[in-house]
């Protein structure tokens, strides 16, 4: 596992050389790519590349998205053939991207969802982060207001019995790529911000009250919230959830959309009548996390 996660992370390191070191090919033919992923979700406004990185160079293999039935597509919705201009098993990775649309750049965004190293006949490709140590809690309350009847109505990755301190283990992130909570309330997934460290402020407030809140991730959802939200939220309703997604992150745009993507690794249901200011564990959920496969 170790050795596969350092072959990954040097495939992913590849993608942050400069920007005039990479090479796109869209050549119609060449060595056929045959590639087979798991949990890789269908993409809306943007799309998926494959790479074979040799040097620094990266030849552009094809292009995909993923269809509601799993099926690999084109731009067509036709089957998606992949065809490397180099031999495959003499390059030093290869790697799916996550592409912009529309795309000016012919080189790689940076956004490595899946990376290997080929061998004779076969590439296994993994997502470049080692999730299986992640782990985490939250706490209810809503510390940017001066009011104490709504305390169940924000979430803050904090431990309180810490001083309060961090309350997330997590590994360091790839460039590309960013963390960001979500309170799911009323069927409707609520964003608590993006940040990139388990301490320290995230990137938003967008429904946060007045006062400042503690320098950690999480949110209050107090005010402007999306219409079909019934005020005053509460999390404790035994319906809602609290969920940590890895983002895709270009230049601080997610071309994947304003949703949570599809890897979520730390959820959890808010029991009914959870008592605020009460550290409430994350279940480790790896189930989303993509891989695959190449053969040539």
């Amino acid at each position: 596992m170790r050795r596969r996660l350092l072959v990954t992370l040097a495939a992913v390191a590849a993608f942050g050389l400069a920007a005039t070191a990479a090479t796109a090919s869209h050549l119609p033919r060449g060595h056929e790519l045959r590639l087979s992923v798991t949990q890789l979700a269908p993409l809306d406004g943007s799309f998926y590349e494959v790479w074979v990185v040799k040097g620094s160079r990266k030849y552009s293999a094809g292009s995909f998205n993923v269809s509601s039935s799993g099926q690999l597509v084109d731009g067509f919705g036709h089957r998606a053939r992949f065809f490397s201009p180099i031999a495959p098993n003499a390059a030093d990775a290869i790697a799916v991207t996550i592409e912009p649309m529309p795309d000016a750049d012919p080189g790689p965004s940076g956004i490595v969802i899946l990376a290997g190293d080929p061998g004779r006949h076969l590439a296994r490709l993994s997502f470049p982060v080692d999730l299986s140590t992640i782990a985490g809690s939250f706490i209810l309350a809503t510390p940017t207001d001066s009011v104490s009847t709504n305390e169940t109505a924000g979430i803050w990755f904090l431990d309180p019995a810490a001083g309060p301190g961090p309350a997330l283990e997590l590994p360091a992130l790839p460039p590309g790529w960013v963390w960001e909570g979500w309170g799911v309330t009323q069927g409707t997934p609520l964003t608590t911000g993006r940040f990139s460290a388990a301490a320290g402020a995230d990137s938003m407030a967008p429904f946060s009250g007045p006062n400042p809140g503690p320098p950690f991730p999480g949110e209050d959802f107090l005010v402007n919230l999306p219409a079909g939200i019934a005020a005053p939220v509460n999390l404790a309703d035994g319906s809602s959830l609290a969920v940590l997604t890895i983002e895709p992150d270009l230049a601080g745009i997610d071309p994947t959309g304003a949703g949570p993507f599809s890897i979520k690794p730390l959820k959890a249901a808010i029991p009914a009548g959870q008592a605020d200011h009460v550290s409430v564990e994350l279940g480790r959920d790896l189930s989303e996390v993509p891989g695959g496969t190449v053969r040539f």
